[in-house]
């Protein structure tokens, strides 16, 4: 048998398409690698390439062999923890509607949207879980470019609030620009994998892709998503010079991205130092640092009702005092979590949150793809850092500002985005098997025969 028919009757076995290239490309070397051992050891040529494929084995038994290892997989763990995650979110907003219709009127539809919300952004997490995540080794940075366009047109016609650019319309959708802003992040992973192999000028281009989306978001303003954002594109690019993508020096351009993670805080204290803060930032820090009502209402309101909460249970108080507030459902939804339904919930849901965060942190460092691995750690850096910032602010440990905890504050723009991102990381999985590496690594071993 020749060494191409052979391969065909090895791919004819293998139901997954995407995986044919790979395999082939695998066995192919393999092959011709034994082919030139035998022919060193004395073979002829042709006898030697003989030799090599019937060592192989059976060509359906190979096929039938790596069909089972190269197919799409699911990750199991991953769905169950977001599936109890969904239901406790929904579980909390229950209570919350209630609430709020019992005491302004205002709850009505407030659960069922909720709903809506966790629907649409399950069903668009199971939408990207089947693309091909690989397209983003290609098209990242002009996607990229694209998308930075789509954000400042929207800047321009975006309703603003209290001076903040923050909503999107497009024909009756109304879509929260910070949030939006997410997005960039998993983007700004394809581009480290398309500068990969580039020196110090190349590390200059990706700078400048982390400059731009990180202007945008500090200009709307959004100074916490643009905190997340410059964290983010820090941390995926010091991921990306540990593994040796770029030619460049490893501990001296650690260190410097370690200077550049601390570039936000350093230029906000030295705005506030210059005068350049608006009133509001200046009370918010003022209120962290000294405990008083008269700088920030409602740091104090959300310390009392963490005081007057349960170990388990509700305090019925807490709750109808907690849905006048504004942002009870979104910035504080971790006191209204601990509020409705005591510390021990509050947790639980940590501790799930957590797990979701680890797992999807082993899902990406398990991968062999390069650009899965930066586009699953992209995904995990936002989960932590937002999940870090909305529980740190709620129990006290942080200034007030605007943060989301993902998939449990209200607001359709920021459950969906979390199922989108969650979706992209269960695609990584996917296509573990699948789809070869760019990178010149081998990602298929021998199959036993």
């Amino acid at each position: 048998m020749r060494m191409e028919e052979y391969l065909s009757t090895v791919t004819e076995q293998i139901r997954c398409v995407k995986a044919r290239e790979l395999v082939v490309g695998e066995l192919r070397d393999h092959i011709l690698d034994q082919a030139e051992a035998y022919e060193a050891e004395g073979m002829f040529e042709e006898e030697a390439m003989e030799k090599a494929i019937r060592d192989m084995g059976d060509p359906v038994e190979t096929g039938v062999s790596l069909d089972r290892i190269h197919r799409p997989q699911i990750e199991v763990g991953i769905l169950v923890m977001i599936g109890l995650i969904s239901l406790a979110s929904i579980a909390l907003h229950a209570v919350l509607g209630a609430y709020s219709q019992e005491v302004d009127g205002a709850g009505y539809g407030y659960l069922q949207r909720h709903i809506w919300y966790v629907v649409l952004g399950y069903a668009m997490m199971l939408l990207v879980y089947r693309l091909d995540y690989s397209i983003l080794s290609r098209f990242a940075k002009p996607v990229a470019a694209a998308f930075l366009g789509f954000i400042l047109i929207g800047t321009r016609f975006a309703i603003t609030i209290n001076g903040a650019k923050l909503y999107i319309m497009i024909g009756s959708l109304r879509f929260f620009m910070p949030v939006v802003m997410i997005l960039y992040v998993p983007l700004f992973g394809g581009i480290l994998y398309a500068y990969r192999g580039e020196g110090y000028k190349g590390m200059g281009k990706i700078l400048l892709w982390a400059l731009v989306p990180a202007w945008i978001t500090f200009h709307i303003p959004a100074f916490s998503q643009g905190v997340v954002l410059w964290a983010a594109f820090v941390v995926l690019t010091a991921i990306a010079v540990w593994k040796g993508w770029y030619r460049v020096h490893r501990t001296v351009t650690l260190s410097a991205l370690g200077i550049l993670l601390a570039a936000p805080p350093l230029l906000f204290l030295g705005a506030g130092a210059l005068g350049r803060l608006a009133s509001y930032q200046i009370a918010r820090i003022q209120a962290f640092l000294t405990n008083s009502p008269d700088n920030n209402y409602l740091a104090i309101q959300m310390r009392r009702f963490l005081a007057n909460s349960r170990f388990v249970g509700g305090n019925t108080d807490n709750i109808t005092e907690l849905v006048k507030l504004p942002g009870f459902s979104n910035d504080y939804i971790y006191i209204s979590l601990i509020s409705t339904y005591g510390f021990l919930a509050g947790m639980i849901v940590a501790a799930m949150m957590i797990f979701l965060v680890l797992k999807v942190f082993r899902v990406s460092f398990r991968q062999k793809n390069q650009l899965g691995m930066i586009l699953g750690c992209s995904c995990g850096v936002v989960f932590l850092f937002q999940m870090g910032i909305s529980i740190g602010m709620n129990l006290g440990l942080l200034p007030t500002t605007s943060a989301i905890l993902p998939f449990f504050s209200s607001g359709g723009t920021g459950i969906v985005v979390s199922y989108i991102l969650l979706g992209l990381v269960l695609s990584v999985y996917r296509y573990k098997n699948i789809l070869p590496d760019r990178s010149g690594k081998k990602v298929v071993g021998r199959v036993s025969g």
